[in-house]
């Protein structure tokens, strides 16, 4: 083999692509965590959906999350230069030029590929629950049980090239432009991290909303992370009402935040106003 091929071609695409990664990991997961966890935490304990772990706990937790997303995105690089070879051949429906599908198309085509990636997120994670896969693909993301932002990819190399063959399987079936493309893939981690963090930030009644109830709260996937089944789906909770796998005390829950989130609103209040008598 040329000793350039490494040093002229392999090299930076892979330095590249990791830098790219990296770059978006660490936009969506920084970002969620300094203003949920640093900036606004104090401020929104009532809005925490469960007690915190010990902080010595909580550090190894994050750093063992960091270590394993160092090595998803790995994997996510090395399939990336390994799949979009691929199209030279033609075989993905990745384009360039907006006038080729138009403007409206541009627009429609980001939601759509939310909708497509929402369903394959939904039964490739029910799968990787079956006892035959759960170890090899899945355990390692549920060892962050009191799940944080940095959680988002916490995968093992086989569940990072689950996650990843996503992209390669919506381009053959979806055209996309490229910026749309980097727009839904910014959007998943930013949904990720966010649905990790930890903190009810979603107003808690719009789960009994019609149309708004169809979106995951954070709850959702944080009793997931606690019972380690059901709640399958990222963004909609279609999926998992449809096929009955939804946990049935969802709505619960949020009421049962609500409420103590109240009581301690109303224990502040009582407080730090003189004029009420003191129970």
């Amino acid at each position: 083999m040329d000793p350039t091929f490494f040093t002229d071609f392999l090299a930076p695409r892979a330095l590249g692509g990791l830098e790219r990664e990296s770059i978006r990991y660490a936009l969506g997961t920084l970002t969620t965590f300094f203003v949920i966890w640093v900036i606004l935490g104090r401020f929104i304990q009532s809005r925490r959906i469960r007690k915190a772990i010990p902080v010595a706990k909580q550090r190894r937790q994050i750093r063992m999350e960091l270590r394993n997303s160092f090595f998803a995105m790995a994997m996510f690089v090395a399939l990336d230069m390994l799949v979009f070879e691929a199209g030279n051949f033609g075989v993905f429906k990745k384009y360039d030029d907006i006038s080729q599908y138009g403007w409206l198309w541009f627009w429609v085509s980001m939601p759509l590929l939310i909708i497509f990636h929402d369903a394959y997120f939904y039964w490739t994670h029910r799968a990787m629950h079956h006892p035959k896969l759960y170890k090899l693909f899945h355990l390692t993301h549920h060892r962050s049980h009191s799940p944080t932002p940095f959680t988002a990819y916490n995968f093992h190399p086989f569940e990072a090239a689950v996650n990843y063959a996503f992209v390669p399987v919506a381009l053959m079936i979806i055209p996309i432009h490229g910026t749309a493309l980097y727009v839904v893939l910014t959007i998943m981690i930013f949904k990720n991290a966010l649905g990790h963090c930890g903190y009810e930030v979603f107003p808690r009644h719009w789960a009994r909303l019609p149309v708004l109830g169809w979106l995951t709260t954070v709850t959702h996937h944080d009793m997931h992370h606690e019972r380690g089944s059901g709640n399958f789906a990222l963004y909609f909770t279609w999926w998992d009402r449809a096929m009955g796998t939804e946990h049935t005390n969802y709505l619960d829950r949020l009421d049962e935040q609500e409420a103590r989130a109240q009581a301690a609103k109303d224990a502040r209040r009582s407080n730090s106003d003189p004029l009420v008598p003191a129970e």
